[in-house]
């Protein structure tokens, strides 16, 4: 048996120290206040304690007050870059959020390029004064406090649209999402995946009919495994509504199911969709 005399070993240096104790206890992300306690020391001394971790890669500041502590093997890089989950729940916490649109779809690998701006649906009350998230473009979306837990998963201290909420909240606001063509990838991606009937729902708890009818007609269209055919508009039509609202102002295909219009032929979203 190897015995080693412990009191011949250098103590753990604080900074060190500090992380040790938060890791050992689970802890992923913290507010300054609460290094200050766990810390010991004036504001000033912790203050500086944290900008030697964050100079050294074990810590990310991702906004004003709040830190997610850096996993083994992505040392040095920021907590954005490589989990988006961990930089928004150590930036919001238990406030009403929700990661959303494009970040989302990007989140469960439904579409090829993703967005540097990492969008999050919030409240009034859960708002940041940020316009950053550890080093990257933050996008706030208001949304009412009911909607915004609506298929929302729990993912390392933060909450992600699921592919059902995400898919709808990118045919919502078809702009935040890329447009149509990465409406199309997003869907066709996720396939039988996603649940209609779970789609079906959050449409009618959310009212988004136009939501719907913009899904069900890519659905049909693109015949979709798993959806083409399972959807069913909320209200019947009364009115022709656009693929992309956003889109220059030209038709180039017209859905006469869905009352939809495109502005591209189905042919051509599907080769891009489908690339």
């Amino acid at each position: 048996m190897v015995t080693v005399n412990t009191d011949s070993l250098s103590p753990i240096p604080a900074p060190l120290a500090l992380l040790n104790a938060m890791v050992a206890d689970g802890v992923k992300s913290f507010a300054f206040d609460e290094a200050v306690r766990r810390a010991g020391r004036s504001r000033t001394a912790t203050a500086n304690l944290l900008q030697r971790l964050t100079e050294r890669g074990l810590l990310d500041r991702v906004c004003r007050g709040r830190y997610a502590i850096r996993q083994l093997g992505v040392l040095g890089t920021t907590a954005a870059a490589e989990d988006i989950a961990l930089a928004v729940g150590a930036a919001f916490g238990a406030r009403p959020h929700r990661i959303a649109y494009r970040s989302a779809l990007d989140e469960h690998d439904l579409i090829s390029h993703g967005s540097r701006t990492i969008q999050v649906a919030v409240t009034r009350q859960s708002r940041i004064r940020s316009a950053r998230l550890s080093d990257r473009p933050l996008l706030l979306v208001l949304e009412p406090e009911a909607a915004i837990r609506l298929g929302a998963l729990d993912r390392d201290e933060s909450w992600v649209s699921d592919i059902e909420r995400a898919l709808l909240d990118a045919a919502a606001r078809p702009e935040l999402a890329g447009g149509s063509a990465v409406i199309a990838e997003a869907l066709v991606s996720a396939g039988t995946r996603a649940n209609p009937d779970k789609l079906q729902r959050y449409a009618e708890t959310l009212g988004w009919t136009a939501a719907l009818r913009r899904l069900g007609s890519l659905a049909d269209a693109l015949d979709v495994g798993g959806l083409a055919g399972r959807l069913r508009p909320i209200l019947a039509p009364l009115g022709d509504i656009d693929l992309e609202p956003r889109a220059a102002s030209k038709t180039a295909w017209r859905d006469s199911k869905w009352w939809v219009l495109w502005p591209e032929t189905p042919q051509e979203i599907a080769s891009v969709a489908r690339q």
